[in-house]
């Protein structure tokens, strides 16, 4: 437990980013599943919507600093090229 004024501000604020962090993540963590079971399947329209959705969800995300930028460009490409192959 923090002992001065501005480390206990400081956990606050911590818990909070991590909670809207977590929110993201979780988001994404959704919006992937949703692509791999599109390409499982084989349906190249939906895996190109949720490769789309997908692909703005890491923008947002890295706009936040939730993940760094040169991650979601990572990502984003992979989605593509997951899309593609469906």
């Amino acid at each position: 437990m923090p002992n001065k004024d501005s480390a206990k501000k400081y956990m606050l604020i911590t818990t909070k980013k991590k909670a809207v962090n977590d929110a993201w993540r979780t988001k994404m963590k959704n919006a992937e599943r949703k692509l791999a079971k599109a390409v499982a399947d084989k349906k190249k329209e939906d895996a190109a919507i949720a490769a789309a959705s997908l692909q703005k969800l890491y923008d947002r995300a890295a706009r936040r600093n939730v993940i760094h930028g040169n991650s979601a460009a990572r990502k984003k490409s992979r989605a593509a090229r997951a899309a593609k192959l469906a």
